[in-house]
């Protein structure tokens, strides 16, 4: 009886899957339910040796923003022209005074921009997704942060998240949903 329960408690520890979530979240929210909102997502820094890590969460991030908010966004399509045009510098664009000049230079007053630190396949047995996104919500006026949120999550693939785009569209839509939350 005992080996057999062992059993039933080992299959569903495998089927349920362990998966883990790390987060950090600050908000100022009187200052980002200040006004109405022009905003960007920069491309997000690549950390990773995933190629086109940054540019696959920043489409999902900015997706899921649309969705879910108000914000009045540009669209990418316009801020990727000023890019290819080398009128705007923003390879690693990581600290608040390069985001505050492109913001400027976009025409935006708010500025996303930040790092996917994790976009990878866990080594060993289950070879679970990972994803690290880090990213700062700016108002160029003021120059204050309004959002900040660092989220990694490791995702089973027994628990239904079997690829890293799945993994990171559901952390994008919990970080956006987090912000929209904090929204009048």
């Amino acid at each position: 009886m005992r080996r057999v329960a062992g059993f039933v408690v080992l299959a569903l520890f495998l089927v349920s899957g362990c998966g883990s979530v790390q987060r950090t979240t600050a908000v100022d929210q009187v200052q980002l339910n200040s006004r109405a909102r022009k905003v960007v997502v920069l491309p997000l820094v690549n950390l990773t040796s995933m190629p086109n890590a940054g540019r696959i969460v920043g489409e999902l991030l900015s997706t899921e923003i649309i969705a879910q908010t108000d914000f009045r966004m540009l669209e990418r399509s316009e801020m990727m022209e000023h890019l290819a045009s080398g009128k705007i510098e923003v390879e690693e664009v990581l600290e608040k005074s390069a985001a505050a000049k492109v913001g400027l230079s976009l025409g935006v007053d708010t500025v996303i921009y930040g790092a996917v630190t994790e976009y990878r396949y866990k080594k060993g047995v289950d070879e679970d997704p990972v994803v690290g996104i880090s990213v700062k919500m700016l108002d160029i006026q003021e120059t204050r942060i309004l959002w900040a949120e660092s989220v990694t999550a490791t995702g089973s693939m027994y628990s239904g998240r079997t690829s890293l785009s799945s993994l990171a569209h559901m952390l994008c839509a919990d970080m956006v949903r987090t912000l929209a939350s904090k929204m009048k």
